[in-house]
């Protein structure tokens, strides 16, 4: 092993203060511990292992900076260091481990930056003992640059894709793996090339030890890809979102809806759930001092069949809404509404308004123990009926692949008594999605959704157009 001589010292601690420095430059930051140890690897202009102890010897200079300057800015910020007889010791705990793993971490990339960058110093060393040769060396300069710079990309991406699984914006993990494996395949490449005859180097010995760490990263890759797809398997859950709402501005007599419902082959199982369980919420108006629990409406849910197929009728004798009328108060800090008499609304005035508690939603959810076919649910999954002249349409977001967009006619049963200057909107939606953990939450999905608005007292049937869209969202397959 390498003697830690004062010159190893020196050059360690330049690369140190150098890592540290590129530290605080975004992105870069990510490989400052490799760079770092590289600098004074190079700097030290040994055998890779004396790199490698320069490399170490920055690497602890960087963690040992790093501590500093987090200390200086807790103190900044709280004014004392977060130690003292009420700090929960679990929690200081893990976190001493987090920062010990952090450090030895830190310690690693920048010793394997140290063997590189005196590699890369022993190449130079050649060139300059060689002479002549200029030609051919920039063509290994660039072919050296090109296989690091593939090396980096594959790594990054495969490394990436593994890890998402656990980690959300694996791509942070990846980059520097994937520089630390480029960077080593250009210099170890590039001084390969370049060695001499007398070279000190037992070339052998690193080809036995590279393919080792390949053959055992690829290993540890493959463990951890088989590890994630079953960690997304066993959280994967598929759920269907049946809802509908129905919102009025004013109180509504005598009212009948009937909205499309969910069938898949002539049987509605959302639908007979939404008939037996199914609540809604009401929107109240988020002013201080409104009544937040307004009476509860007395709806009925029926399945019926009509001239149009199976529809999901909703009926109320009344529908009581209510107007709230406020106007905006603000402070330094904060604003809201507070409430005011009809008599003092203005509607010129851009701090007064007028809300109402109008607004029902109806939802109910089942699961699915298969996964649902969210990319070709026609035949094998629940669609709202009646649908009529359904026809595909370019879709107004989404590229992906499987992603297709359609529209329909459908209808729409109103009757109710109210105001020439009611407005009363009704809609139906489904959702149909599977979701899984890939470092965040995820999935697919299809949706579907038909709406209209009313003026005026409810009439009969009106024709509503519909839309579907399938296939949306990340695929596993």
């Amino acid at each position: 092993m390498s003697q830690l001589t004062r010159k190893t010292i020196q050059n360690g601690v330049i690369g140190g203060v150098v890592g540290s420095a590129l530290g605080f430059v975004p992105l870069v930051l990510l490989v400052a511990p490799l760079l770092g140890g590289g600098v004074a690897g190079y700097l030290e202009r040994d055998d890779a292992k004396g790199g490698l102890v320069a490399g170490a010897v920055a690497g602890v200079v960087m963690a040992a900076l790093s501590t500093v300057v987090t200390g200086v800015i807790l103190f900044t910020r709280f004014g004392e260091l977060p130690f003292g007889p009420e700090t929960p010791l679990a929690g200081l705990g893990i976190a001493a481990l987090l920062s010990l793993a952090a450090t030895l971490g830190q310690i690693l990339v920048a010793s394997i930056g140290g063997a590189l960058g005196s590699l890369l110093a022993g190449a130079h060393l050649s060139e300059d003992a060689a002479g002549g040769g200029h030609e051919r060396n920039w063509s290994v300069v660039v072919g050296s640059l090109v296989a690091g710079i593939l090396t980096f990309a594959v790594v990054t991406v495969v490394v990436a894709v593994v890890l998402e699984a656990f980690i959300w914006l694996s791509l942070l993990v990846a980059l520097p793996i994937g520089f630390i494996a480029g960077a080593g395949v250009a210099i170890l490449g590039y001084r390969y090339v370049t060695r001499g005859p007398d070279s000190s180097v037992n070339w052998r010995g690193v080809g036995i030890g590279v393919v080792a760490v390949v053959v055992v990263f690829a290993l540890l890759l493959g463990g951890v890809y088989a590890l994630g797809q079953q960690r997304a398997e066993q959280s994967e859950q598929s759920t269907y979102e049946y809802q509908v709402t129905i919102a009025t501005n004013q109180t509504l007599t005598n009212a009948t809806f009937y909205v499309p419902v969910p069938e898949t082959n002539g049987e509605s199982e959302l639908g007979e759930q939404f008939v037996e369980d199914v609540q809604y919420s009401r929107e109240t108006p988020a002013i201080r001092g409104a009544d937040d629990t307004p009476a509860r409406v007395n709806f009925t849910y029926e399945l019926v069949d009509t001239e149009h197929g199976r529809m999901l009728a909703i009926s109320a004798d009344r529908i009581e809404v209510q107007r709230a009328y406020y106007r905006e108060v603000e402070n330094e800090t904060m604003g809201w509404r507070e409430p005011i008499p009809e008599s003092q609304y203005d509607p010129s005035n851009p701090s007064m308004g007028v809300v109402d508690d109008g607004t029902f939603t109806f939802s109910v959810t089942a699961t699915s123990e298969e996964t649902i076919d969210t990319a070709a649910p026609f035949g094998t999954e629940p669609l709202l009926t009646p649908q009529f002249n359904r026809t595909g349409v370019e879709c107004r977001y989404g590229r992906q692949e499987r992603h297709r967009c359609f529209e329909y006619d459908t209808r729409v049963y109103a009757t109710y008594g109210a105001p020439e200057d009611t407005t009363v909107y009704v809609s139906a939606q489904l959702d149909g999605r599977n979701e899984w953990v890939a470092g965040e939450w995820t999935g697919n999905e299809y949706r579907e959704w038909a709406h209209t608005e009313l003026l005026g007292p409810g009439q009969g049937w009106y024709v509503v157009q519909g839309e579907l869209e399938v296939g949306s969202g990340r695929y596993r397959d």
